[in-house]
């Protein structure tokens, strides 16, 4: 005989009726726990559309509906902190189902609370010297529960437990990793990286994260010094004490059990405990608007713990979501949030762009900046004389953008260009338009490295496929709200006959020419509208050039009074503002291009520390014939200022790069000796070191100076006799826009030991 086949309706009522309404939701298994189906109980029964065999072979729950978690529980286990009411299914006589109401004590247990929690995500910029904080829209919020696992504190090893009180009550020793490593106990929801420890910032007392992310502390903050981690000692009782000194496992376990708040801190600075003492649910996801917000309620039991909330977040960079914030749990986990209140969540990940500007009114072609960090309005576009170290330097195309790694203050206009490069444009609303639809990027190199004329005068095209991203929002198969990515392809295209043209793309995506298919398509304003490699045509000064043209492809000259090009105001980038006449190609009272002048540099840093030299006779040699760095001189000489050279190689061929030596002597902290050792400054000419006697620069870029053994000896003069480390870095000063291009720094270490012949 087939077996019986069933299309279940489960009738749902309460033996006592709620004073509230309250949303449930039916879960359908068979009896290998596997999950059949699950609906949301509606008209006071729960309807399920898959066909199952007969009651024997089913079993259903039903919980209170409301809380996101129900939507990723796949097994009975993940029901069950949901409190599930399991009916018993049974057949009358005539084959009906029979289902007893739910009890009325478990609706004590099924009263839920709701939890409004806000936020924002928010990145500091800077854009050449000018910093702000800017929204950082369309990011995803990964909301957190975490609990404090004091059901797991019996099972944690005893070799784990033995090493708490150190690091409670000895919070300055290293404490190594245990071997085995926590291993399964890890859980979902947290990454523990080794470098993670390097990265944690002070913690405030109360263990709330941050100013910058804790709603619930204001004022000055109290951080996790040396002096206030004294200060949580002070906290702890001579009773816990007395119990963690103890030895006895069980007696610290149990003091672990009763003041696990109060060691918040200690576990923090400590990556791999979290797993043992801490448990993370991700209860909600949710995503920042135009203005970087977030606002989202949250469901909790009322009998059980207040949240206890934890953030996250990622962010769409190159069509993959990426993890861009993920602090340490223990020190940014908001203990009994407060409802309402509004979390501040700082993103520093280099990779999160500026990318949330408002649309733009008019006619108007911002040219914006090189990379994300460079205003082209912070470059030198006229010659601009001046003396460093004793050297004429001239700063035309040069740049003082402080980007990440600069070695520049806003003034100090030093940095050349270079690596691969990209060109930030923002078009007004008016674009495109019948008049303007198409541009295009030209270059020419004018100078070489050393400033003398190339006689070049005609442009080349840059013509680079580029595309231009935006994201929509689309319903994935579980109804949630999801975010996807395309492109459009902006260039280059021949029109008319006219080559490597790029579209002028609209305000938005849903808008001719692109007309995106998908739902709510939205990208960023700003367009990267060309990338150039700088390795190509060698070091120098270049000229770029944008031109427009209209539908057929004909060039457009615009007229000057139409204020068609602007540029960001130097010293607050915001608003634009109209480009200046060395910035614009004018024919007749019309422009027909905008333009600017880039220093490119792509060259590396070399550094060497010499050996010590000693003045014999007329000449310097090198005062030890091996590699064991001993100096021998003579005592009579002590006090003789040209006895000793000390010298060092800090170069970059064309100048751009900026270094520093550093002459240490034991663990000795001998001022006088370091202000006359210790150096720093340009590579281009003589560097006075701190007691304004230079160190001087020969043509190949070798700085020397001469030392008597008591100036380098210094407090430890009485002695006749020190060891010496000397450590150099030369830092170039190129950038691409939006970092310094570090790979080609170059440092040196040597060492010496001065002992009387």
């Amino acid at each position: 005989m087939a077996k019986e086949q069933l299309k279940l309706s489960i009738p749902v009522s309460f033996e006592s009726k709620p004073q509230e309404n309250i949303p449930l939701k039916a879960f359908l298994f068979n009896r290998k726990g596997e999950l059949m189906e699950s609906v949301a109980v509606t008209g006071d029964k729960a309807d399920f559309k898959m066909a199952a065999r007969g009651i024997r072979d089913t079993r259903v729950f039903i919980v209170p509906a409301g809380d996101e978690r129900l939507e990723t529980a796949t097994t009975i286990a993940d029901l069950q902190r949901f409190k599930p009411y399991e009916p018993v299914l049974n057949l009358d006589p005539k084959g009906n189902l029979k289902v007893l109401p739910i009890p009325a004590n478990l609706l004590k247990l099924w009263k839920l609370r709701f939890c409004r929690v806000r936020g924002n995500v928010y990145k500091t910029f800077s854009m050449s010297g000018v910093t702000q904080n800017r929204p950082i829209c369309h990011a995803r919020v990964h909301i957190c529960e975490i609990d404090k696992i004091w059901w797991l504190l019996p099972k944690i090893p005893d070799y784990i437990i033995k090493k708490i009180p150190d690091i409670i009550l000895y919070p300055e020793r290293p404490i190594p990793i245990p071997i085995p490593d926590p291993g399964p106990i890890h859980f979902p929801g947290t990454v523990i990286r080794p470098e993670i420890a390097t990265e944690i910032r002070p913690l405030a007392l109360d263990v709330h994260p941050l100013a910058e992310a804790a709603p619930r502390i204001t004022g000055a903050q109290s951080m996790i010094t040396p002096v206030a981690r004294e200060n949580v000692l002070r906290s702890i009782t001579p009773e816990i004490k007395q119990q963690l000194l103890s030895g006895n496992v069980s007696a610290i376990r149990n003091t672990l059990q009763a003041n696990l708040q109060l060691f918040h801190p200690y576990f923090c600075l400590i990556p791999w405990i979290w797993p043992y003492f801490y448990r993370s649910d991700e209860i909600k996801t949710v995503y920042t608007d135009y203005n970087g917000k977030f606002d989202t309620t949250i469901v909790y039991w009322v009998d059980g713990d207040h949240p206890d909330l934890y953030f996250w977040v990622e962010y769409f960079i190159d069509g993959v979501w990426t993890t861009v914030y993920k602090p340490p749990i223990p020190c940014y986990t908001y203990w009994d949030f407060v409802c309402g209140s509004e979390v501040n969540i700082k993103i520093t990940d280099d990779r999160v762009r500026w990318e949330c500007s408002d649309v733009i009114d008019g006619d108007i072609v911002w040219v914006k900046s090189i990379g994300h960090g460079a205003s082209v309005s912070r470059i030198k576009q006229v010659d601009d004389l001046v003396t460093i170290q004793g050297k004429s330097f001239n700063r035309i195309g040069l740049t003082d953008a402080v980007v990440t790694l600069s070695q520049v203050t806003s003034g100090d206009y030093r940095q050349p260009f270079g690596g691969g490069l990209y060109f930030l444009l923002q078009f007004g609303s008016g674009l495109p338009s019948t008049g303007v639809k198409y541009y295009r990027w030209s270059y020419r190199k004018v100078k070489e490295a050393d400033l003398s004329d190339t006689g070049i005068t005609a442009y080349t095209r840059l013509s680079n496929p580029i595309s231009k991203g935006y994201t929509f929002e689309y319903i994935d198969g579980g109804g949630h709200k999801q975010f996807g990515s395309n492109s459009f392809k902006l260039g280059p295209y021949p029109i008319g006959g006219t080559p490597d043209l790029y579209i002028i793309p609209p305000t938005s995506p849903a808008m001719a020419p692109v007309n995106a298919p998908e739902s709510s398509p939205f990208w960023d304003q700003n367009t990267v509208s060309v990338t150039f490699d700088s390795k190509l045509d060698g070091d120098g000064l270049y000229e770029f050039k944008l031109e427009l043209f209209n539908g057929a492809g004909h060039l457009v000259n615009v007229p000057k009074a139409s204020q068609f090009f602007r540029v960001p105001k130097p010293d607050t980038f915001s608003p634009s503002i109209l480009a200046p006449d060395n910035m614009l190609i004018e024919s007749g009272g019309n422009v027909s291009a905008y333009k600017m002048l880039m220093r490119i540099d792509n060259q590396s840093c070399k550094a060497a520390v010499d050996k010590i030299k000693i003045l014999t006779g007329p000449d310097y040699v090198d005062a030890s014939t091996d590699c064991c760095g001993f100096v021998k001189y003579n005592p009579a000489q002590k006090n003789n200022n040209s006895l000793i050279k000390i010298s060092f190689q800090a170069y970059h061929p064309n100048n751009f790069a900026n270094f520093g030596f550093v002459v240490q002597k034991g663990t000795c902290n001998d001022a006088a000796q370091k202000n006359a050792t210790n150096v720093s400054g340009m590579v281009i000419g003589d560097a006075p070191a701190g007691d304004g006697v230079p160190y001087v620069r020969s043509t190949a870029s070798i700085f020397s100076k001469t030392f008597s053994p008591d100036t380098l000896l210094g407090i430890c003069s009485s002695g006749g006799k020190g060891a010496f480390a000397e450590q150099l870095s030369v830092s170039v000063l190129t950038i691409d826009g939006n970092i310094r291009l570090y790979s080609r720094d170059a440092s040196g270490l040597a060492a010496f030991a001065l002992e009387p012949a």
